[in-house]
């Protein structure tokens, strides 16, 4: 069973700001998505089973922004319980050893500030005045990137940083995936062995970590690599969600253009001007991506099932840094043990 849920993002899910933190009752402020999932979670332990669900066997799971928000679960007391898994997809930064709550939140109170500003306000009540068009478009002009606003340690959802965290013991410390795909951000690939490097010794529960490589035929012949966000079209069997992908500007080459797609089907709009069935005849999609596809619902499901994402003809064994050992899915329509994480990523 599948549960999906709505949540307050960007400056309405995550701004700090002083004013909110002195009437807050806690001396914190920011993190108000996070507790809206949170709330979600509750939901499904109190309900889920009206729908034939196990409120004692829940698997959290997302990818880019959605990883970071499972991974922020993980590291949230308020969220203890409520989930048995976790899978992190895409979501990973390495962990600020240095700095303590109080800076955590005071970097997020001073972008509350700024905020403020931006908008003309110097209360809580001009700003809960205004419309929230208004927050959005003061940062649509200003090109605030949406990355900006990010959970914080606000002394109540969060009361420590990841760091301390992974040293002192998660509050979630439950068994894991996460990975990248091959042709993701730069960023993510190096930041996997980082973030793993730095927690992987205190943490008690069994890591299960992966890189996709699967690219249908066609695009691996223009040279692409999976995409960020490309697993999910296989992982749901939506194949069309490659379609998208490529419209979203997730599909890129290696030099990071976006890949021409010519006018396949003859009808005078290439697939680079907007005509989807051009971009989905471009990939020529087939056997070897069915059968990806299949694979990779099974391990996902295997794993929230039972906390294991082996399936029958293949183990896929624990992550330890002394093993250094993940599993690569594809490039063709099987699944593979390797080792060395580092070099992989590059």
């Amino acid at each position: 069973m599948l549960v999906t849920v709505n949540h307050r993002l960007g400056p309405f899910g995550y701004i700090a700001h002083p004013l909110l933190t002195e009437e807050s009752g806690y001396n914190g402020s920011g993190n108000y998505g996070q507790m809206d999932l949170v709330m979600a979670l509750e939901w499904v332990r109190d309900n889920i089973a009206g729908f034939g669900g196990d409120p004692n066997n829940v698997t959290l799971f997302g990818q880019s922004g959605g990883g970071g928000k499972t991974y922020s679960l993980m590291n949230s007391p308020q969220a203890t319980g409520l989930f048995h898994k976790a899978i992190v997809m895409s979501g990973f930064a390495p962990l600020d050893t240095i700095s303590g709550p109080e800076v955590s939140l005071a970097e997020s109170e001073a972008i509350g500030m700024a905020l403020f500003e931006r908008t003309g306000v110097t209360t809580l009540e001009e700003a809960r005045a205004l419309p929230w068009t208004a927050f959005a478009q003061a940062d649509l002009i200003n090109s605030i990137p949406r990355q900006t606003y990010r959970p914080n340690a606000d002394n109540y959802y969060q009361p420590d940083t990841y760091y301390r965290n992974a040293l002192d013991g998660m509050p979630s410390d439950v068994p894991l995936m996460a990975g990248v795909t091959s042709g993701d951000y730069d960023t993510l690939r190096a930041f996997l062995p980082i973030w793993l490097a730095q927690r992987s010794d205190t943490y008690q529960s069994e890591q299960f970590i992966y890189k996709f490589s699967r690219v249908p035929d066609g695009w691996a012949d223009m040279g692409l690599r999976s995409c960020h966000g490309c697993e999910l079209p296989y992982l749901f069997n939506h194949p069309a969600g490659m379609v998208q992908n490529y419209q979203l500007g997730l599909v890129l080459t290696p030099e990071g253009q976006r890949p021409v797609i010519g006018d396949l089907n003859g009808n005078g709009v290439s697939g680079s001007q907007g005509d989807a069935q051009d971009v989905f005849l471009s990939m020529e999609y087939g056997a070897d991506d069915d059968q990806i596809a299949d694979l990779t619902m099974t391990m996902w499901t295997n794993f929230a099932k039972t906390g294991n994402p082996s399936i029958e003809g293949f183990d896929w064994p624990v992550f330890t840094r002394e093993n250094d050992t993940f599993v690569e899915i594809g490039p063709d329509a099987q699944s593979s043990v390797k080792t060395g994480l580092e070099a992989a990523m590059q």
